[in-house]
């Protein structure tokens, strides 16, 4: 989409990015600065980062809030245009853990802020997850018949229903495959595998695959991730539209690897292959289709 399209659509809106300093957040508020928007971001900061966006701190409006309390969301929204909501529990493994604590922020916390949303004119636009299709050995489109088999995937698929429950917001809804990029954390348990392989290349450590390395992801850069949210806020009539953000191609584990170490002109130390982890994907591929319409 031509650059001034978005300029003359995002210049002086107020905008809230919920989830704002986490790592899809926070590239959607720095692009969003760029497009000279008014920006709000409401975030717990439990994993977001003021690092992610110090770079516009001086730019942008921030609540220290949580999307589980119902009058932080109403007083977020306030004079809102659009939303772009990102807070979420977003570890799989973690909420196999604790499903509670998952289920009370992504979905009491999705339906406190359409509650909020539901007697303004604002756009809302979702950001849910691949996961919801669960394993499949043939391509991902939208229509299918999702498959949810971790509370996490669960809890995504939950707040889509809850989008489409509240038919008179104008929303619309992005399912992520694997998403990479600056601003990711390599560390933790749980970090997303390119930024976690890329670190233990980097520093010369091991690298840890959970399952044969065989398992497929489709991978997509994080600025494609923004740019979809940020054009397809532009549309006019959203209809609760479903779409894969996804570079339509599939790698596995082994082959990212190998990339990783062309990149980088170096060769892992060692590769440690530990038992599969209860909830993961073990085939990831998508139709891009939609997506590609969307943002031309």
């Amino acid at each position: 989409m031509n650059i001034k399209i978005l300029q003359n659509f995002y210049s002086n809106k107020n905008i809230l990015v919920t989830g704002g300093a986490g790592f899809i957040g926070s590239h959607i508020v720095n692009q969003l600065v760029e497009l000279n928007a008014k920006v709000t971001v409401l975030d717990n900061f439990s994993t977001g980062n003021l690092s992610n966006i110090k770079k516009n701190l001086s730019k942008i409006n921030i609540i220290y809030g949580d999307i589980t309390n119902f009058f932080t969301c109403k007083k977020a929204i306030e004079n809102k245009n659009v939303i772009f909501h990102l807070a979420a529990f977003v570890s799989v493994a973690q909420s196999i853990q604790n499903p509670e604590l998952c289920y009370k922020i992504n979905i009491t916390g999705t339906q406190n802020l359409l509650e909020a949303v539901k007697n303004n004119n604002i756009k809302f636009i979702f950001s849910s997850s691949a996961s919801v299709y669960g394993n499949k050995n043939t391509i991902c489109t939208e229509t299918d018949a999702p498959n949810p088999e971790s509370p996490y995937a669960k809890s995504k698929l939950e707040g889509e229903k809850l989008c489409q429950k509240y038919s008179n917001i104008n929303t619309g809804i992005l399912r992520y495959f694997n998403v990479y990029g600056d601003n990711q954390n390599p560390n933790g348990e749980y970090a997303a595998v390119v930024a976690k392989f890329k670190y233990n290349l980097i520093n010369n450590l091991p690298i840890i695959i959970y399952g044969d390395g065989k398992q497929t992801r489709d991978f997509i850069h994080v600025n494609d991730v923004a740019n979809a949210n940020l054009i397809l806020a532009t549309k006019e009539n959203l209809n609760n539209e479903i779409i894969n953000v996804a570079s339509g191609k599939s790698i596995n584990l082994l082959e990212l690897i190998n990339m990783l170490e062309h990149e980088l002109g170096k060769k892992a130390v060692n590769i440690e292959f530990m038992p599969a982890r209860s909830g993961d994907i073990l085939s990831s591929s998508a139709s891009n289709q939609k997506y590609i319409n969307i943002i031309k």
